[in-house]
């Protein structure tokens, strides 16, 4: 009777220290929100950045200086 209980005991205390080690299984929904809210702020910087510098009008004047014949500036 002694030996079912010492070894009941230690395969709780395997369980217990299994169910401990293993906390950081994967990525919570919230982390995910998290990294969407981050690319969404990133994507949005760069899109304010490029309006405010025109590049679509500057890439397309020296498409068509090239187009022209004419060396860039």
């Amino acid at each position: 009777m002694q030996h079912y209980i010492a070894a009941r005991m230690m395969a709780t205390m395997h369980v217990l220290k299994a169910r401990l080690e293993d906390r950081e299984r994967g990525a919570s929904a919230l982390e995910y929100v998290g990294m969407v809210l981050v690319a969404a702020i990133l994507v949005a910087a760069v899109v304010t950045a490029a309006k405010a510098a025109d590049v679509t009008g500057k890439v397309g004047d020296l498409i068509d200086d090239i187009f022209k014949g004419n060396p860039p500036n």
